[in-house]
């Protein structure tokens, strides 16, 4: 990898890392404010409307306008077919999700299912087209663009928001931000690309043979993550109700944040890995998923020790029953972390559906275990099977299936990860057990201990080199003005 490239790859990540982390501070504000001007209820009855959502969003444009990137933009006839179909779809899912809104408030009983779910459907006609615009950015490598789309995007979603739970619109607050925020969205997107696409309500048949297959994958792969990921809330808003759903949903978020974040950089990473050989990629992969668990690692740490007194403090004691949910589920959203990198790894290789077949071979067991976990633990038992199965198992169960694919050495996908989860580890042991005269002992003593030997064991167990490498990576991030 060239300093050039290597700089501009580093330039890229740090612009959507920037802004992902400036959306979700501003997320997390603003659920601060909302947990304490909303109920629990509110909160479960707007993720049961996500649910249907959801699904919906797996088929919109920005899914579809991702094989742009994979392909790059050189046959005008596909790039435009491709901006025609997702014209089409986002009509189509607009007419789809007003429909079945019915069906999902009859479903749990919940009549303002029905309006909310419905409104909430405009995001299909406010942000059509705007997919593609964005897939034309990120293979033109214009991250700092899209970092300012998804910046203000966020924040109107924030403050429009907020402003309609205080003025009392309730649970009708979430869904006019989602809707604000799509428009903003939109409207930026298409300012900065400035691409001249040509919508055609007919598509060209040709064109669309040759980027079926991938377009397939993606939408294959997506649905079956949904059906995962989505499951959960189904379960538990049907069987235990809007206030435990409100309380596992509002833990899910908090714990998903950094994966989140992670998925803004994951665009870099299928830019870049479309554009290089097969041992480009694998080299560069490798260094991802290094740099993805040194870096992740201890925030997941400190977020499992601070939870305790955290949630209570910022979203008040009403949410109480979220922190022990909050805590399991951050072992799911580590594990996330690895599989959406090598989810983007096969769509890179042009395997989307071998992508897609690793996903749904999850469903079956994902939903059984819901049903289990319920069974014997309420709520929390499904935040232990998903952090088992959808974690723990199916981390193991990519690195087989992506070896089995690439053929590339497993441990190639393992021991990028060993040293950084062995290494927090040990120091959530030693932050929760270690024994501290009673003075010492403050809300930023087991954090401050995470850190601490967080670091030294991580020297220790790479005989210096990860130390050494992050020092050269800020190095050049500095040398080259990344920063700025």
């Amino acid at each position: 990898m060239t300093a050039t490239n290597s700089t501009r790859i580093l330039k890229s990540s740090v612009w959507m890392s920037t802004s992902v982390v400036v959306g979700k501070v501003a997320q997390l504000l603003s659920q601060i404010i909302l947990a304490r001007l909303l109920s629990p209820n509110d909160f479960g009855i707007w993720a049961m409307v996500l649910i249907l959502s959801n699904f919906s969003i797996i088929f919109r444009d920005a899914a579809i306008a991702q094989v742009l990137v994979q392909r790059g933009l050189n046959d005008k006839k596909i790039v435009n077919t491709v901006y025609s179909m997702g014209i089409n779809i986002s009509i189509g899912l607009f007419i789809v999700q007003s429909l079945a809104s019915f069906p999902l408030s009859i479903f749990f009983g919940i009549p303002i299912l029905f309006p909310l779910t419905a409104f909430a459907a405009l995001i299909f006609l406010v942000g059509a087209g705007a997919g593609s615009h964005a897939s034309v950015m990120q293979r033109q490598m214009k991250f700092r663009e899209l970092a300012i789309c998804d910046g203000l995007a966020s924040f109107t979603r924030v403050g429009t928001t907020i402003v309609c739970a205080v003025i009392g619109w309730g649970v009708w607050s979430f869904v006019v931000g989602e809707v604000a925020m799509t428009l903003v969205d939109s409207l930026l997107k298409k300012y900065f690309s400035r691409y001249p696409f040509t919508y055609s309500y007919r598509l060209d048949k040709t064109a669309v043979n040759e980027v079926k297959k991938f377009i397939t994958g993606i939408v294959f792969t997506s649905f079956a993550v949904q059906m995962s990921t989505m499951s959960d809330n189904v379960i538990i808003g049907k069987l235990l109700g809007q206030q435990a759903l409100g309380y596992y949903n509002l833990a899910y978020q908090l714990a998903m944040t950094p994966v989140y974040i992670l998925s803004q950089v994951n665009r870099v990473i299928l830019c870049v890995m479309s554009q290089r050989d097969n041992i480009g990629k694998k080299l560069f992969i490798s260094q991802v998923l290094e740099l993805y668990a040194i870096m992740f690692a201890p925030v997941y740490g400190i977020g499992f020790v601070i939870a305790p007194w955290f949630i209570p403090l910022m979203y008040g004691q009403a949410w109480i029953e979220s922190v022990s949910l909050f805590q399991i589920l951050l072992i799911f959203a580590y594990a996330r972390g690895f599989m959406a990198i090598l989810g983007n790894t096969l769509l890179a290789l042009d395997k989307p559906m071998t992508n897609a077949f690793i996903n749904w071979a999850l469903v079956p067991l994902a939903v059984l275990s819901y049903f289990i976990g319920v069974s014997l633990g309420g709520v929390k038992g499904v935040a232990i099977a998903v952090a088992l199965v959808l974690g723990i198992g199916a981390t193991i169960w990519f690195w087989l299936a992506t070896y089995y694919v690439t053929r590339w050495n497993i441990a190639f996908f393992v021991k990028p990860t060993f040293l950084p989860t062995l290494a927090i580890s040990i120091s959530l042991i030693l932050a929760v057990i270690l024994p501290l005269p009673h003075q010492y002992i403050t809300i930023s003593t087991q954090p401050i201990v995470i850190l601490f030997s967080y670091s030294i064991l991580l020297a220790v167990f790479s005989f210096g080199r990860i130390p050494n490498m992050l020092f050269s990576t800020i190095k050049i991030l500095w040398k080259n003005e990344a920063i700025l």
